[in-house]
């Protein structure tokens, strides 16, 4: 029997060629070779598919491209992790891509050295002219961001999804994303997990996060601000701020 990847990468994509090309690249560079890279699209019209396809072919067995009708990222990002084989899980966007070719090994690391089923690092913002990173530049100030994040949470999101790599037994014991959340389901799924996952926080940039007039955080940023309210409405009960 073949043994399972040690991570699996997911990418939702649709009609995403403008942008998926670095996000492959960064991809393909990794040092460490234990990952497959799946890719959920929506039947896209663009040259996604073509790319995709492209690259499955100079890495055979290691790429997997499954198409579904385009009902919602955050179903496909369920449909993601429902039909990977890894032990740990990422979502990379196509518009997101891994910040250094020594990423994938450096988490693995992380992994084989502890007990977190959860390791969270920095990102880069790009395209966005006041954030420049997700954590303060300040490596105080990052001490002391991590060590708040529970109060972090109610707000602002201190956990970015490119950065965040999932052992599969957290889906396993959580469930998936909640699709009723159609733009910030990784938000609601921090907040189910938080205070009963082992979380290991590493000041260093596991990714870079695109903002642009497309991502679906900036198309439909009114209901994002509604759902995220409601979210933190729901939770200021369980985890009551002191």
């Amino acid at each position: 029997m073949t043994r399972p990847p040690f991570f699996s990468i997911i990418t939702c994509t649709f009609n995403a060629g403008k942008t998926l090309a670095s996000c492959i690249e960064s991809v393909e560079g990794q040092q460490c070779d234990d990952y497959e890279h799946v890719f959920i699209d929506g039947f896209s019209s663009d040259e996604t598919v073509p790319k995709i396809l492209e690259y499955q072919a100079r890495c055979a067995g290691r790429v997997r491209l499954l198409q579904f009708e385009a009902t919602g990222v955050t179903r496909a990002m369920n449909e993601g992790v429902a039909v990977s084989k890894g032990g740990v899980i990422l979502h990379l966007h196509g518009d997101d891509r891994l910040a250094g070719p020594d990423v994938l090994g450096y988490v693995k690391e992380l992994f084989d050295g502890s007990r977190a089923t959860v390791v969270v690092g920095n990102c880069l913002l790009t395209g966005n002219d006041v954030l420049k990173q997700t954590w303060p530049e300040n490596r105080l100030a990052r001490v002391v961001y991590k060590a708040l994040i529970p109060v972090l949470m109610f707000h602002l999101n201190p956990i970015p999804h490119p950065s965040t790599y999932l052992s599969r037994s957290v889906f396993e014991r959580h469930g998936g994303f909640d699709e009723a959340y159609k733009v910030v389901m990784d938000y609601d799924f921090w907040f189910r997990i938080l205070r009963k996952e082992r979380f290991l926080a590493t000041d260093k940039v596991l990714a870079i996060y695109r903002f642009h007039s497309d991502t679906i955080s900036t198309r439909q940023m009114e209901l994002g601000l509604r759902e995220i309210d409601g979210i933190r409405a729901g939770y200021r009960n369980k985890y009551p701020v002191r």
